[in-house]
């Protein structure tokens, strides 16, 4: 996160909406079930904002919050001294204990992505509480996507590292016991002596006190050194089992709100374990990674590749969806082009003028790779030389960072470097690309169509909208299903698989590039932006260009495809060797060898398909 404090915009509560905030909340639980005067009533009270990405909208500690918000697009990471506690994402809430009781947020609430929030008052929620159901069902709600979190990842955007280690591996040291009659004088020396954060108490049962308990119970309270322990101690102490994983404690002290959990063998406590331990433990998680990166000097850039193959490393090894992995990966070279852009204005000074920094291609649809290329553009409000010389030295810089952090550079050129100039120039280049005859230079170029703004503050949103308007040009949309064939499946006679001399094939150019191509394709025919693959075709499936039982063969490939050049990355990165896209097909398992045939035949077939139905075949002739 990049730390900034909140900064919205507040919107007309219908704009940029195909369903209003009232219908979008009307059809969730427990908005369902008010009657219709409470519920006019409530909505009359709504705000719809927009939050940047990288934006603390709350503040543990902080202040009350004074909305309810929910979430209608985008991911907010709710996290607790730096751990992950889950994503929320579009329809889900966040805010609700402190809205109800008035107290500070429990949890650090950062935009993962853009969002798009309908935020309702306090006193309003509070007013709606006085219905059972209302509150018994968001918290319950809430509960359950904690729980969920020591299972699956975040499906949106950052993924949580899966910990099955035991959480007794994090017991390091005896419990440190004092008297239930001490006094918490002599528990805070004990605590400086021991160098921890708690003691336990031999009380019956047994208590905590922790640093924090001497904060807010002893010292904001006014109290002296001679009070008893066991007036500001806990207990019964919150424990687990010694075999439980550490994924599992962390998600229970997230739900109890706790910062020391107690672990028991055979029913008898023998260790306390912290949130710091906790963290220490997941040192190589993304987020751990996220934080370094979001601060690192130009020195520390060379240190970046390590980093990042060690992270999906142990996110590939704890079983993570390898299109989680890719989003992972995306995520966390975002935060490497903000700091590096950071670097270069500390040389450079501020921009002169209003900006957007656009990913492109893989990134922007966040499925990139370690071994992705640099993909980027500016778009900018400079008219004058001294202008573009200095965002040519911005473009120029950040290059070479990433160059640095182990992106390589473009071999076809297209970096900010090359590909920068006003909205008005962009949206020429567009119109020209888009109404360009040459069906190879529409392919080419089709990256442009899959970028996202990373940085800046300059509204881009018109360079779809020249795409969206010319969705109904059945011209065009043959010749982006001509586009759409320049790569194929590597398949022979009999759908006999195709290597090289080597005995290599080409997992991105005969597998990815195919089902990429096909849901930018499915997604300009249904006038959507989204950019994922994956969810550019279940659009395809909702407005009924693609079989559902086809979106989910081309998913499952696209998956697996991922996963074997994950793993064949991770492999070149431990021997030390040049990665790269191609695997040898006598080094697959037979199980393995059918599968990739398999795929490569269902992407093949749909592919065709398509391409005929939208006439993609008479353009090619």
């Amino acid at each position: 996160m990049t730390g900034r404090n909140e900064r919205t915009t507040v919107a007309s509560p219908r704009a940029h909406e195909v369903l209003g905030p009232e219908d979008f909340l009307r059809a969730l639980a427990p908005f369902d079930q008010l009657d219709d005067e409470v519920f006019a009533d409530a909505v009359a009270s709504l705000e719809v904002i927009y939050i940047p990405a990288g934006t603390r909208i709350l503040q543990r500690d902080g202040e009350p919050s004074a909305y309810l918000h929910v979430i209608r697009k985008g991911t907010a990471l709710l996290s607790r001294d730096g751990i992950p506690a889950l994503n929320a994402e579009a329809g889900e809430w966040f805010g609700l204990p402190s809205v109800l009781y008035e107290t500070q947020p429990e949890f650090d609430v950062d935009a993962l992505d853009d969002l798009l929030v309908y935020r309702l008052p306090a006193e309003v929620i509070r007013r709606l509480t006085g219905s059972p159901d209302f509150a018994a069902v968001v918290s319950r709600g809430l509960a359950s996507r904690l729980r969920a979190t020591s299972r699956v990842s975040d499906s949106d955007g950052a993924p949580v590292a899966v910990a099955m280690a035991a959480v007794s591996t994090l017991v390091r040291r005896p419990l440190v016991i004092l008297p239930a009659e001490v006094d918490v004088g002599e528990i805070a020396r004990t605590m400086r002596a021991e160098r921890v954060s708690s003691v336990v108490l031999s009380t019956d049962p047994p208590a905590i006190v922790t640093t924090l308990d001497l904060r807010d119970r002893v010292l904001a309270e006014g109290h002296g050194p001679q009070i008893p322990g066991s007036s500001v101690a806990s207990s019964p102490i919150l424990s687990v089992d010694e075999g439980t994983s550490i994924t599992e404690a962390r998600v229970t002290m997230l739900e109890r709100s706790m910062h020391h959990l107690g672990v028991e063998r055979d029913g008898q406590l023998i260790g306390i374990v912290s949130t710091g331990d906790l963290l220490r433990a997941d040192a190589s998680s993304p987020f751990h990674v996220q934080r370094d990166l979001a601060t690192a000097s130009r020195e520390a850039f060379a240190s970046v590749p390590d980093q990042l193959h060690a992270t999906i490393a142990g996110l590939l090894s704890g079983g993570l969806s390898p299109l989680e992995v890719t989003r992972t990966v995306s995520m966390l070279t975002d935060v490497l082009v903000r700091r590096a852009m950071s670097l270069a204005m500390e040389e450079l000074g501020p921009a002169p003028c209003a900006y957007a920094w656009l990913t492109l291609g893989s990134d922007a649809r966040r499925e990139q790779t370690l071994l992705s290329d640099q993909d980027h553009a500016l778009v900018h409000e400079a008219t004058d030389d001294a202008g573009a010389a200095w965002f040519h030295a911005f473009a120029t810089d950040i290059t070479d960072l990433l160059a640095v952090a182990g992106l390589p550079r473009c071999p076809g050129g297209v970096m900010a470097t090359n590909w920068s100039g006003t909205l008005e120039t962009w949206r020429h280049r567009f119109l020209g690309w888009i109404t360009a005859p040459d069906v190879q230079a529409l392919y080419e170029t089709s990256i442009f169509f899959d970028h996202r703004v990373i940085a800046g503050d300059l509204e881009v949103g018109e360079l779809d909208e020249v795409v969206r308007h010319h969705r109904s040009d059945g011209v065009l949309l043959a010749r982006l299903a001509a586009a759409a064939g320049t790569s194929r499946p590597p398949l022979g006679l009999f759908h006999r698989v195709r290597s090289t001399a080597d005995g290599t094939v080409d997992l991105k150019a005969g597998g990815i590039n195919p089902i990429v191509a096909l849901g930018r394709l499915l997604a300009f025919e249904a006038g959507s932006s989204l950019r994922p693959t994956t969810d550019r075709l279940e659009v395809a499936v909702e407005h009924g260009g693609l079989a559902r039982d086809a979106a989910e063969e081309l998913t499952e490939a696209f998956r697996f495809f991922q996963q074997l050049r994950l793993e064949a990355h991770q492999r070149a990165w431990r021997q030390r060797t040049e990665p790269t896209n191609r695997i040898v097909l006598e080094e697959l398992t037979p199980t393995r060898r059918r599968h990739l045939k398999e795929a490569f035949v269902a992407v093949g077939r749909i592919q065709q398909s398509t391409i005929q139905r939208l006439g993609g075949e008479e353009v090619s002739r």
